[in-house]
C-alpha cells in the first residue's frame, strides 16, 4: 500500500479545495463558463459505461452548455449514420425504440430518456462518431428513403450491400473464418461502387436537403466499408483503427454535416483522453483526444469522470461494487472522495497561487478505469490527459431498458 501521511494528505486537500468547484445542483454549472467559452468542443468521459450518475450529470451538463453557450450538437460513442438519423426516421416511435435501435447498447437506459423527451432537449442534434454499426433498423429506413428519392437500379444495389452487410456483421461476432473473409472482401468492393454512384447523384442534386442526405448516407457506406476493413485485419487492428476512424468522422461532423456548430462528445475516458497511457503506446492506438490535441488544441476541452463509491456495472450489465476507500492503492478518487462532501468539478489547468512544489499534481496518480474484469488501477499524471475531471461522489448502476426478447 502507498502510505500518505495524513498532513500532506490534508495540505492536498486544501490545494485542492482553493481550485476546485463543488456540484451542489443539476442546473447551475456557471463554474465552468470561464473554462469553455471560447471552446468549439468539450469532450465529456467516463471511466465505466455502466454509472448511471455519470449518464444524469452529463445530461444536465449538456442542458446548461445548450442553454447557456449555444451547443446543439451532442456527438456519441456510437454509429454515426444510424445515431444521426435516429430522431429523423423514427420521430413517431417511442423513447426507448429510438434508444435501443439506433444507439450502441450502453447508452440502453432510462438516465438516456432526457435527452429524447425532454423539451429542451427536442432543438438538440444527436450524432455518433463511430464506425461500428449498431443496428438494422436505420438502414431499413436509408433504403427505403433511397426507393422515394432515387431510381430503382440505385435502390436495389443498395438494398443488396446492406442487407448483405449485416448478414455478414451477425457473423463477424461469432468468428471471422476464411470463407467470411472472401465475403467481406466482395462486399467492400460491392461498397466501393456504392460510394462512386453516390458522390455522382451528389453532383448531380441541386436541392440541398436532398444533397445533405447524400453525404450522410456516402460517410455512413463510407464506414461500412471501413468497419470491413478493420475487421479483416484482425482484433487489435479494429482496435487501432478505430480511435482514428472516429476522429475522422468527428472531423467530418464539424467540418461538413454540422458546420460551425459547438459540438459535445460523449464517450468513455479512452476516447477523450489527449495523451496515450502506455498501454495504448505500446499498441500504436491513439484516441480522439489524442488527434483533436494534435490538430486543433485550442479548440477542446476534455473531461474526465470518475467515482468514488457504490454500484456499477459492467458491460454484461454484471453489477459490482465500487469503493475507492478499501482499495489498496491510495487513489485520487479516495482524496477527492475525503476532500468534500459534495461531487467535484477539479479543473487540472489552473494556476494555483501558491508557490509550493509539493503540489498535488505534481506526482503520479491511481485512477481507476474500466477492464476486462471491472474497474482497474491506471497510472498517470491527470493533467495531461484531462483539462479537468468530475467526481461523483456516490454512485448507482443504470436502470437498463428491457432487451425486446426480455419483453416478451
Amino acid at each position: 500500500m502507498w502510505f500518505v501521511r495524513e498532513s500532506t494528505k490534508n495540505r492536498w486537500k486544501n490545494q485542492m479545495n482553493r481550485t476546485s468547484s463543488e456540484i451542489k445542483t443539476s442546473k447551475d454549472f456557471s463554474f465552468i463558463d470561464r473554462y469553455i467559452k471560447d471552446k468549439r468542443f468539450i469532450l465529456l468521459g467516463e471511466n465505466s459505461h455502466g454509472i448511471a450518475d455519470y449518464f444524469t450529470t452529463k445530461i444536465d451538463l449538456i442542458r446548461y452548455l445548450h442553454q447557456h453557450h449555444g451547443f446543439n450538437v451532442v456527438v456519441l460513442e456510437s454509429g454515426l449514420l444510424e445515431a444521426t438519423l435516429c430522431k429523423s426516421f423514427l420521430r413517431d416511435d417511442p423513447p426507448e425504440k429510438q434508444i435501443q435501435h439506433c444507439l450502441l447498447d450502453i447508452y440502453h437506459n432510462e438516465e438516456m430518456m432526457p435527452l429524447f423527451v425532454e423539451k429542451w432537449a427536442q432543438s438538440i442534434e444527436i450524432s455518433g462518431m463511430d464506425p461500428q454499426p449498431t443496428y438494422p433498423l436505420i438502414s431499413e429506413k436509408i433504403i427505403g428513403w433511397i426507393k422515394n428519392h432515387s431510381d430503382n437500379e440505385f435502390y436495389q444495389s443498395i438494398k443488396t450491400v446492406e442487407n448483405n452487410f449485416f448478414n455478414i456483421e451477425k457473423e463477424m461476432m461469432v468468428k471471422v473464418t476464411k470463407p467470411l473473409k472472401e465475403r467481406m472482401k466482395v462486399a467492400i468492393r460491392d461498397y466501393e461502387t456504392i460510394l462512386n454512384i453516390i458522390v455522382h447523384k451528389q453532383k448531380n442534386e441541386t436541392d440541398p436537403a436532398l444533397q445533405r442526405m447524400l453525404r450522410l448516407i456516402h460517410r455512413g457506406m463510407q464506414n461500412r466499408l471501413q468497419w470491413l476493413q478493420v475487421n479483416l485485419k484482425g482484433y487489435l487492428s479494429s482496435g487501432i483503427q478505430r480511435g482514428f476512424h472516429m476522429f475522422q468522422n468527428l472531423e467530418w461532423l464539424m467540418n461538413d454535416f454540422y458546420k460551425n456548430e459547438k459540438i459535445i462528445v460523449w464517450a468513455h475516458n479512452f476516447h477523450i483522453r489527449k495523451s496515450r497511457p502506455l498501454t495504448a503506446k505500446l499498441l500504436g492506438i491513439r484516441s480522439v483526444g489524442y488527434w483533436l490535441q494534435k490538430k486543433y488544441p485550442e479548440d477542446f476541452y476534455s473531461i474526465g469522470f470518475y467515482a468514488g463509491s457504490g454500484q456499477f456495472a459492467t458491460q454484461l450489465r454484471v453489477e459490482l461494487e465500487l469503493d475507492v476507500k478499501k482499495k489498496k492503492h491510495f487513489q485520487l478518487e479516495t482524496l477527492l472522495y475525503e476532500t468534500s462532501e459534495f461531487d467535484l468539478f477539479l479543473p487540472l489547468n489552473e494556476n494555483d497561487q501558491n508557490t509550493d512544489k509539493k503540489m498535488w499534481f505534481n506526482r503520479k496518480w491511481w485512477l481507476l478505469e474500466s477492464g476486462f474484469s471491472g474497474l482497474s488501477p491506471m497510472v498517470v499524471y491527470p493533467q495531461d490527459h484531462y483539462d479537468a475531471i468530475i467526481f461523483i461522489r456516490e454512485v448507482t448502476s443504470p436502470t437498463y431498458l428491457k432487451r425486446p426478447e426480455e419483453a416478451h
